[in-house]
């Protein structure tokens, strides 16, 4: 079950990094009813819910890039 945070990521309490996700799910293009966005902390690349009235940036490509690349190479060493 995802988690609705505010201002913060409920996951690693950090709000440095936190951009908008595409619905994974029907259940997450229905919780846009109740006026609810489904967001990506990318410190912790865990997704939760925001309230949609908190603006909430698109994530550009350098950062989705750079983690991707991070993600690769932890993968790589515990190979």
């Amino acid at each position: 079950m995802l988690r609705i945070g505010r201002e913060e990521c409920p996951y690693c309490h950090r709000a440095s990094e936190i951009y908008t996700s595409n619905p994974k799910s029907i259940w997450e293009e229905l919780v846009i009813l109740l006026l609810l966005r489904p967001v990506r902390c990318h410190d912790c690349m865990r997704r939760f819910l925001r309230p949609m009235f908190i603006e909430t940036p698109v994530a550009p490509k350098s950062v989705t890039a750079r983690k991707s690349a991070q993600r690769v190479r932890k993968d790589e060493r515990s190979a």
